[in-house]
């Protein structure tokens, strides 16, 4: 993917939660509107499945998937359903996240951060292992205070302040929580190897994420 390919892919990333905020503030949807949101989120969706399901259910859930579009866009309930999908899909993604990390945080575990760090710099001191540890439970509470907020705000604040929070906010704070976690830690271990979140995310999905998706295909 070329430098515009790219430039057009983050515009399109940082514009889709802004757009997305405007349509819920709406008080008539659109067709276009409508179909602007489900279907980058259904297909998401249809991929996931697509990737567990045998190839001879892919025509049926293909079928299930345009059927669900065709329904949300035009019924009466598109607007609940805009509202449903858009808070559903911010929840379900930060619990998908907290089980992710803190599932590692049990007794006889290695939490994940310390994990990743193991195997980008090698044997970990003390003083690392027990800051990666933390890093893992900061990263707990980061994703448990995203639905926090969001179920708070979605019962006692105006909904613009709730749309805003999980569409508009939602990029802008992960950014920050990266951000403030790495000054700390450049600050609390300047002599330890620098290391960036694509770094991060490349050995996740080759020494973790990988080995189980082999193991499922056995």
């Amino acid at each position: 993917m070329g430098k515009v390919g790219k430039f057009l892919l983050l515009a399109a990333f940082i514009a889709y939660p802004i757009l997305l905020h405007v349509f819920i503030l709406k008080d008539e949807v659109e067709m276009w509107q409508l179909m602007f949101v489900f279907a980058p989120l259904l297909i998401v969706a249809a991929w996931v499945l697509f990737r567990i399901a045998g190839k001879v259910w892919w025509p049926l859930l293909a079928l299930a998937f345009l059927g669900a579009i065709y329904f949300i866009v035009t019924s009466d309930y598109g607007r609940i359903g805009l509202l449903a999908v858009n808070g559903l899909s911010h929840a379900t993604l930060n619990l998908f996240l907290l089980w992710l990390f803190g599932r590692t945080l049990f007794r006889g575990r290695e939490p994940l951060i310390s994990q990743i760090s193991r195997h980008i710099n090698g044997e970990l001191k003390p003083e690392v292992v027990d800051y990666t540890r933390k890093v893992t439970i900061a990263w707990c509470g980061y994703f448990a205070g995203q639905v926090t907020v969001s179920l708070l705000l979605y019962l006692f604040a105006p909904l613009s302040a709730w749309s805003f929070f999980i569409n508009v906010l939602n990029l802008p704070l992960l950014i920050l929580m990266f951000v403030a976690e790495k000054a700390y830690r450049t600050l609390r271990f300047p002599n330890h190897p620098k290391t960036s979140i694509l770094k991060a995310i490349e050995v996740y999905s080759r020494d973790f994420a990988a080995p189980k998706k082999a193991d499922s295909e056995r």
